[in-house]
């Protein structure tokens, strides 16, 4: 893959501020299964039982708000409290989505990935540029959950590090693989910076790959570029 460099050579001067992150023995897919179906079930509590206590108690208060006998004074705080309210679910469902995207569970990852840009682009002073293909994106709920995962840490790296005005996102398939690219045209990072990649977010992404035996590169001149190529999943 190009892009990925032999680890056990010295990286050459043109490649200098260009770091690989292989694949692994250790397999990390058992883990993060856990995690994102632990992921998935707080996120149907907090919609499923969370989010309809407070719809209800905003349905009370809509209710209160509407007595011709409230006084002034009370109808104000009323509605002070049903703006808070409306901030909390829109709070509620803004976290439970980031747990587990709701257009996950219909299997649908392309839509999920053009929710994620769409909702990133709100959310920061920033273009985010996607390139999929909505036809190549029908995988199993793990390996779809695992591709979100991966475009999510990244972007959110993106927001926290680099200082750019535009983002753009690929994930296509390559024959038996699937690669993701994810670039921007920010500050980038020096090989100070590629040589710490806890400090910058990547040890999620790097897990991820690594649990689907895949490879992970990232370049941090003349902006950032994080180059993902995992294998398909058998069918």
């Amino acid at each position: 893959m190009e892009g990925i460099m032999d680890q056990r050579s010295k990286p050459s001067r043109s490649r200098r501020n260009e770091r690989s992150i292989g694949r692994r023995t250790a397999d990390t897919s058992p883990l993060q299964t856990v995690r994102d179906d632990e992921r998935s079930h707080i996120a149907r509590e907090l919609h499923d039982d969370l989010g309809q206590l407070l719809a209800t108690l905003r349905v009370d208060l809509n209710l209160l708000e509407r007595q011709p006998a409230l006084p002034q004074a009370a109808a104000t705080q009323v509605h002070s409290m049903d703006q808070l309210l409306l901030s909390a679910i829109t709070s509620l469902r803004r976290i439970a989505s980031n747990l587990r995207p709701r257009a996950l569970d219909d299997g649908s990852l392309y839509f999920a990935l053009q929710a994620m840009c769409l909702d990133f682009a709100r959310r920061n002073p920033l273009r985010c540029e996607l390139d999929v293909v909505e036809s190549e994106l029908g995988f199993s709920d793990h390996f779809s959950t695992a591709v979100f995962r991966i475009v999510q840490e990244s972007l959110t790296n993106v927001a926290r590090h680099a200082k750019a005005r535009r983002v753009r996102v690929a994930v296509r398939r390559h024959g038996a693989s699937l690669r993701i690219v994810v670039e921007d045209d920010g500050v980038g990072l020096t090989d100070e910076d590629l040589r710490k990649p806890h400090s910058l977010g990547l040890i999620g992404m790097r897990e991820r790959v690594q649990g689907l035996s895949g490879d992970m590169s990232v370049r941090g001149q003349g902006g950032t570029r994080i180059t993902i190529v995992l294998p398909l999943p058998s069918a």
